[in-house]
Parts: C-alpha cells; sequence; structure tokens
C-alpha cells in the first residue's frame, strides 16, 4: 500500500459517520465487562454503610478526579485489533484503531447502590443490556448530544460534551445529588445510572468528533410511539428571549433550528385534583433542589400514550415492563399516571439540569448577553425556577397562572381507567 493510501486508511475513521458510531458503541460497551468489585459481599455491606453514615470511602464510590491525560498514543488512540475483531473494519484498521476512548465507570459502586436501592432496577436485566449492541438514536433532545438506546429501550446513553457540564457533574453535582435520591424516592428529576467517562487527550476529542462524558439514564418515555397516537413535548419557560424563535421569521427557520427549540404544550392534560396537586408539589421540591446546586436551563420531558397500549402487570420477565398499566390512584409519574377522564396515561422528568452558572462558559455567556433580553442560559437560578413554575402559552380567560395551572384541566374524576391495587 502507498503511503498516501496509509495516510487515508488512517484519517478516513474520523470522517467516516458510521465508523465513528461503531467505534464508539464499542468503545462504551467496553467498561462494562469488568466487575464491580471484587465479589466480596461483605465488604460491599460494609463499604455501602460506611457511604450511607458519611465515612470517608474510596475512589468507587466517589466522582473522578479532573485531570487530562496525554501520551502519543491516547492522543492519536491508537488500539490493537486481531483480525478476528467483532468490527468490521478494514485489514489495516482491524490491526490498528484510530480514535478509540478508554472508558471507565465513575463511581460504580454509588451507582450500583443507587440502581439496587433507590431506583429498584434488576441488576442482570441492567447489565446484560451492555452486553448487546447500543442502537443510535435521533430526535431526543436540542442540546447537540448524542444518544444510544439500549438493546430493549429502556435506557439511554447520552453524551456530555462540554467540559462546563461535566466538571459541574463530577465537582458539584454528583454526591448532593445521589443524597437527593435517595432522600427523595418520587423525585422527577431524571434517573441517572451510570456515569462513562475518560480524561486521555484524544485526537477525536480535539476535533469535536468524540466526546468523553456519557451518562446512562432511565428512558422514561419508553414505548412511545407516535404512529400510535403518541406525543410528547421538551418543556421550557417560554417567557425568556429566544434569539432563533423570536427574531429569525417562521419561514427562514430551517427544520434543524425549529427542531432545536423547546416546545409549547400544544393540548391541555387531563388530571384529577390530587394528581395535580402532587405534581405540583414534587416538582416545586426538585427544582429548589436544583436551585440550591445553582442550575439552570433544565425542561421537563413529557410523554403521552393512549391507554388502550397498556396492560395488565405480569410481574414475569427482569426489568421494568415500560406499558404496564399505572396503579389506580398511584402518584408516581416516572412510570405513569392515568388522566382523569381514562383516555391516556402521562410521563414525565426533569432532565438536563448540567449548565451551572458558576462555571467559566456559562459566565462568559452571560457577560457576553448582557445587551440582550434575559435568556434561559443568561438568568439567574432563582429567577429560572420561578418561571419553570408558573410558565404557560396555554391562559384560559387571558390570566397568567402558575405552573402547568395553564396546561392541566383538573377533573373530579380519579382516572378510573387504571389498574386496581
Amino acid at each position: 500500500m502507498s503511503n498516501k493510501g496509509v495516510f487515508t486508511c488512517l484519517l478516513s475513521p474520523l470522517l467516516s459517520t458510521k465508523y465513528r458510531t461503531d467505534m464508539t458503541i464499542h468503545c462504551l460497551l467496553r467498561p462494562f465487562r469488568d466487575p464491580l468489585a471484587s465479589g466480596d459481599e461483605l465488604q460491599l455491606q460494609t463499604e455501602e454503610m460506611n457511604y450511607m453514615v458519611g465515612v470517608p470511602h474510596n475512589s468507587q464510590w466517589s466522582p473522578p478526579e479532573i485531570k487530562q491525560h496525554f501520551s502519543l498514543g491516547t492522543f492519536f488512540s491508537l488500539c490493537m485489533f486481531s483480525r478476528h475483531s467483532e468490527l468490521n473494519l478494514t485489514e489495516l484498521t482491524k490491526i490498528i484503531y484510530i480514535d478509540y476512548a478508554h472508558f471507565r465507570r465513575a463511581a460504580p459502586l454509588l451507582f450500583h447502590h443507587l440502581r439496587k436501592d433507590v431506583f429498584k432496577l434488576d441488576e442482570e436485566h441492567y447489565q446484560n443490556q451492555f452486553t448487546k449492541k447500543l442502537c443510535p438514536a435521533d430526535g431526543l433532545g436540542f442540546s447537540g448530544s448524542l444518544f444510544f438506546y439500549s438493546d430493549d429501550k429502556s435506557l439511554i446513553v447520552k453524551s456530555i460534551g462540554r467540559r462546563f457540564e461535566y466538571a459541574f457533574l463530577y465537582t458539584t453535582l454528583m454526591n448532593p445529588l445521589s443524597k437527593y435520591y435517595r432522600e427523595h424516592p418520587g423525585t422527577l428529576l431524571s434517573e441517572i445510572t451510570d456515569v462513562l467517562y475518560t480524561f486521555d487527550y484524544r485526537l477525536g476529542g480535539c476535533l469535536g468528533v468524540s466526546p468523553s462524558h456519557y451518562i446512562v439514564m432511565a428512558n422514561v418515555l419508553e414505548g412511545l410511539d407516535k404512529g400510535k397516537g403518541c406525543k410528547k413535548w421538551d418543556l421550557k419557560p417560554q417567557g425568556f428571549f429566544e434569539p432563533t424563535r423570536d427574531l429569525v421569521p417562521d419561514h427562514m427557520k430551517t427544520e434543524a433550528a425549529k427542531s432545536g427549540l423547546a416546545n409549547g404544550l400544544d393540548e391541555e392534560i387531563v388530571l384529577a385534583r390530587k394528581q395535580k396537586a402532587h405534581l405540583m408539589s414534587t416538582l416545586k421540591t426538585d427544582t429548589a433542589f436544583l436551585e440550591r446546586m445553582e442550575a439552570i436551563d433544565y425542561s421537563i420531558l413529557l410523554g403521552r400514550y393512549p391507554i388502550s397500549m397498556f396492560h395488565k402487570e405480569t410481574g414475569t420477565g427482569k426489568g421494568r415492563d415500560g406499558l404496564a398499566l399505572p396503579k389506580r390512584g398511584k402518584m408516581d409519574f416516572v412510570r405513569g399516571v392515568v388522566s382523569a377522564d381514562g383516555k391516556w396515561v402521562y410521563k414525565l422528568c426533569v432532565l438536563d439540569f448540567f449548565w451551572n452558572v458558576k462555571q467559566l462558559h456559562p459566565r462568559i455567556i452571560r457577560a457576553a448577553g448582557a445587551a440582550l433580553p434575559e435568556q434561559t442560559i443568561t438568568t439567574e437560578p432563582g429567577r429560572y425556577r420561578e418561571e419553570f413554575l408558573k410558565y404557560a402559552t396555554f391562559r384560559p380567560g387571558g390570566k397568567t397562572q402558575r405552573m402547568m395551572d395553564g396546561y392541566i384541566v383538573v377533573s373530579d374524576d380519579d382516572g378510573g381507567g387504571g389498574d386496581d391495587e
């Protein structure tokens, strides 16, 4: 092979979307092959008890230290593969792989504890999802992240590409968030079940084509199918200035630009009075925590399903059944609640809470946007929470009402379509 041919083969992976996707999936699955601990159950229980009471714990319970590593090998991300690699690559790249990422699991025992004792996930089913190939996903949000589904679509793997986001997660958020999960089992904050990272300097990372940090989270809208009458919304306060929405005429916006805008709800949510009260109370508690963490720009992911898609829970099989009919009167909006008129099931969570106003990039954005009207990424945490809890694009009778009041129609019916306890 000529020098030009070798050079082309070495650089082509960085230019091929399919190659990068396949390699990213391979690298993401690799850390799940390693055992979480030595297998000493007694030692694991002791460490868990120490963690619960605040005794200093080892690195398997703590966020990683942000410390970049450089070597020529990791920068060019070279990794040796045999000819019998599972990757269907050319003969040359079967031997030398470009842009390989050596991911590790952040605080693996901490997240094992959350999955087992807080989120109540079946660990065998969870780990088994990472023995199978991940599926790339499109159209799951407007954060610019990469998304992958697990094999049964019960989990989503999402990249966190911006330094200020993963720095906030590791240095400020991870430990308080895990404590909040434990103390508020009914929280609507999205369930983060694992974090994967690498601090190796890599060419793909420097070029912005290969993220170095990912979170794994439960797929709240599992089973959502628009072809069966489902709808979903990604909701943010509509009262803030949004340059693309407010300055660019609709006929000049590209489809990509339109898909990158937060939604306004275009139909009413039908809830019983108790359901609405519970939802509002939980959102107030969750957003108070996010305000203490000085986070802004988070959103509500809401899905609406026809109740005909759901079936009675059988209790068979492992893992959660995303289409099991919610119990009558149960106030669990993450797993689903039946509408007061018995026609729909609603599921929702709060997500994308990694924009921290104290990080350098957000401070620069705020300073640069000082001359513009207030935006979701330039406001203060308290102000964002206030708007988040009161926003409404529906304004019946011309009145601006409290959070979701403009979206929710209250019925005295108790949502009788649910399954009995």
